[in-house]
């Protein structure tokens, strides 16, 4: 059984939709995003390198390319493909891509062409403002926000990218929805999100749930896959991410708000998850 609770919480908010073709191969390597990508390709090929997958880009077919997810892009020439770059705020601090199992390339059907047309048609003018996300991914691009004429407009739009959405999920991680509920699992995330600048020992989140230490540690680990602590790290790193990407704020500050006790610590762990250095993941973006 699915509740709606948990897809409520989710908020969709675009940032660019248009069509494009390309006049001429064109690569991009290890690009990293702050915000999800989406994309129909109509005529050409083309692939995408993500972690250790190659994924061939076909004419007919489907793509998402999740936010802060490193991918090498190959265009190749006569490649034409609309594409919707969207954010998704989660205020219970999951995000739908660990909330969900997904693919990243699915067959389109003439309902997702349509809605991609349709996306592009009632919100014009959203193109990229230059085919390179090092030109496009500057902090005046990245908050750039669509101005919608109606609530229409706005539910619309809304309703088209959580529908396209959709077709990349899969069932299989409905009984992790379920267990949040039951165990009253929200509240403890959104402690955990709201406070990733101080120190957060897991004593506190077991008292939270009303649990021991040991059961609430199981009970959670079953939930997000991973110990409480970890998690805690996880979310820090995230966090890090997000402020690296998206902000000016010195590696200090950032490791002010997100609660690590040391740099040196900082960028070892930063690493560890992301394979980049703190500095080195910034400069990805231009």
């Amino acid at each position: 059984m699915y509740s709606e609770i948990i897809g409520e919480s989710f908020t969709f908010h675009l940032r660019n939709a248009a069509f494009l073709q390309f006049s001429g191969d064109s690569d991009y390597l290890d690009i990293i995003s702050p915000f999800s990508r989406l994309y129909l390709v109509t005529e050409g090929n083309g692939h995408l390198i993500l972690g250790h997958d190659k994924i061939n880009m076909e004419a007919g077919n489907l793509y998402l390319i999740p936010s802060f997810t490193p991918c090498t892009y190959h265009f190749s020439e006569g490649l034409g493909h609309y594409y919707i770059h969207f954010s998704i705020d989660a205020p219970n601090g999951l995000s739908p891509f660990n909330m969900y199992s997904y693919t990243n390339k699915t067959l389109a059907t003439e309902l997702d062409k349509n809605l991609f047309n349709r996306l592009v048609d009632i919100n014009p003018d959203l193109q990229l403002p230059h085919h390179h996300p090092n030109v496009y991914q500057t902090k005046l691009w990245l908050n750039k926000k669509v101005v919608y004429t109606s609530a229409s407009h706005y539910l619309e739009t809304n309703g088209i990218i959580k529908q396209l959405f959709s077709r990349f999920l899969e069932p299989c991680r409905s009984q992790v929805m379920t267990s949040i509920l039951k165990y009253n699992i929200q509240p403890i995330l959104l402690h955990i999100q709201n406070n990733l600048g101080r120190d957060i020992c897991v004593n506190e989140l077991a008292d939270m749930a009303c649990f021991s230490k040991d059961h609430f540690s199981r009970v959670f680990k079953s939930i997000t896959g991973m110990a409480p602590c970890d998690y805690i790290i996880r979310k820090r790193i995230e966090r890090a991410q997000f402020l690296l990407l998206t902000t000016e704020m010195g590696q200090k500050e950032i490791i002010d708000e997100t609660g690590f006790r040391s740099a040196s610590y900082f960028s070892r762990i930063f690493k560890k998850i992301t394979s980049y250095t703190p500095e080195g993941y910034r400069k990805q973006r231009g």
